[in-house]
């Protein structure tokens, strides 16, 4: 049986993953990097992350 790798995930780390894919999208890259990482935790207000950094 194939289960959604992410569906263990809590809301928010899906938002997060959702918001790095969007900034990968617009910096045109094929790829989601630790980079577009940073920035969907970034752009995740309500996270800690957001916060710490």
């Amino acid at each position: 049986m194939a289960v959604y790798p992410f569906e263990r995930f809590t809301e928010r780390a899906k938002k997060v993953l959702t918001l790095a894919q969007e900034e990968a999208e617009r910096s045109r890259h094929s790829y989601i990097g630790t980079e577009h990482l940073l920035l969907g935790l970034l752009r995740e207000h309500e996270g800690l992350a957001a916060h710490v950094l």
